[in-house]
């Protein structure tokens, strides 16, 4: 039985591995932001395979910005800016404007999780650094709990490769913690906020669980799901639909 695979319309070549793509969500665009990893050996060279886990290595990567173009041949990608970044694991829009503007979030693998501003008036400077918070691990993931419901002090769930979990605030262009805990034995890949009730956190690691967390009573799960035979690395809360969770 043959498989009709879906064409490709474009390519682009982003130098390193392609981890995180988020299309720019505000206007009628095809606007779209890509977070890359690499791990460099010493001199700059990438490292193989076989010296992935390497501790002489080094972790970059970076943000491109790029508008998917329409023309009569067909469709072209074009790079409008490029960040020199550590190794990036996650990039994520706030979906409503928070203070007029339009912010997206990057994970990285320093432990810091960057929030940047975007400006429609420049092609070449979009993405502008507006505040940073720095942990002792990887971050390897953010969520942002205003995705139905638009606030000015919206929350930022993170996860760190030390099965930490972190709640963060950001209120006037600054990150404030609101607590943080040990979700998970290995590392926490994925954190997210249930959309409908944002109180709520759901957590995955390389431990193979999913978990729930009330925000509102402390370090404890509400559930801890077993179900999965491998580690949890996506979560997805379903903002058209209440109660449906993919993982």
């Amino acid at each position: 039985m043959s498989v009709n695979l879906p064409e490709s319309l474009a390519t682009f070549d982003t130098e390193y591995c392609a981890d995180s793509l988020e299309f720019y969500p505000f206007n009628d665009t095809q606007r779209f932001l890509v977070g890359t990893y690499q791990l460099l050996k010493d001199g700059n060279a990438q490292a193989n395979q076989e010296e992935l886990t390497s501790s002489d290595a080094t972790r970059v990567g970076r943000i491109y910005v790029c508008d998917a173009i329409d023309t009569d041949g067909g469709m072209r990608i074009i790079e409008r800016q490029r960040i020199e970044t550590s190794a990036i694991f996650d990039i994520k829009w706030s979906y409503n404007n928070v203070d007029g503007k339009h912010l997206a979030g990057v994970a990285c693998a320093d432990g810091s999780l960057a929030i940047y501003s975007a400006n429609n008036q420049s092609d070449a400077e979009f993405l502008s650094p507006v505040c940073t918070n720095i942990a002792s691990s990887m971050c390897c993931s953010l969520d942002w709990s205003n995705r139905r419901v638009s606030t000015s002090t919206p929350r930022v769930v993170t996860s760190y490769s030390d099965g930490q979990l972190q709640l963060l605030q950001l209120s006037e262009s600054s990150l404030t913690e609101v607590c943080q805990w040990q979700g998970h034995d290995l590392e926490a890949w994925i954190a997210a906020f249930d959309y409908w009730t944002p109180d709520i956190v759901y957590s995955g690691g390389d431990d193979a669980r999913l978990k729930g967390w009330d925000t509102r009573i402390g370090p404890h799960p509400v559930f801890n799901s077993r179900r999965h035979q491998a580690g949890v690395c996506s979560i997805q809360s379903n903002f058209h639909r209440e109660h449906i969770l993919a993982t």
